[in-house]
């Protein structure tokens, strides 16, 4: 019998996390565009409005799509946003409540962190780097799911 495919894992992930932006953002996003569409409705006539918002929209939406985290343990190595340190590399991993990823974005920083943080996302994983030769001390992810990210790193 063939295997049926998981739509919530892609490539034998055994963890994956997508973050996409809040509506906050993609509201403002969007009236902005909006706005911009009306003004050169007014100043050119309607079928250029039109044409900048269809072009606009194109473009935002694009953007959105791009700006969207994607979180993946798979194949012994942690995937956050296109970086990836492999298991050998990662230190201790710890999940973090609101008040301790506000800290380690503001006063207790490090200025040399690997930081994929979304300020709509109050909580994240702090993931120690244990290699001589990368400066980095530690990455910093925002996370929905820290308990099930914290979980799957640790069985890596």
């Amino acid at each position: 019998m063939a295997p049926t495919p998981n739509n919530n894992l892609s490539n034998n992930a055994t963890f994956r996390e997508v973050i996409y932006p809040s509506l906050a953002p993609i509201s403002f996003a969007f009236f902005l565009l909006s706005s911009i569409g009306v003004i050169f409705a007014s100043a050119y006539g309607s079928a250029w409005g039109w044409f900048v918002t269809l072009l606009l929209t194109i473009f935002i939406s694009t953007g959105i799509y791009r700006s969207r985290l994607i979180i993946e343990v798979k194949d012994g190595k942690l995937f956050v946003a296109g970086a990836k340190i492999e298991k050998e590399f990662i230190g201790q991993v710890t999940a973090l409540d609101p008040a301790g990823m506000k800290l380690l974005r503001g006063r207790d920083a490090n200025a040399i962190a690997f930081t994929e943080v979304r300020f709509w996302i109050k909580s994240g994983v702090k993931v120690e780097v244990k290699d001589a030769n990368d400066p980095v001390p530690y990455w910093l992810i925002s996370s929905k799911q820290t308990e099930k990210l914290v979980s799957a790193i640790s069985k890596l």
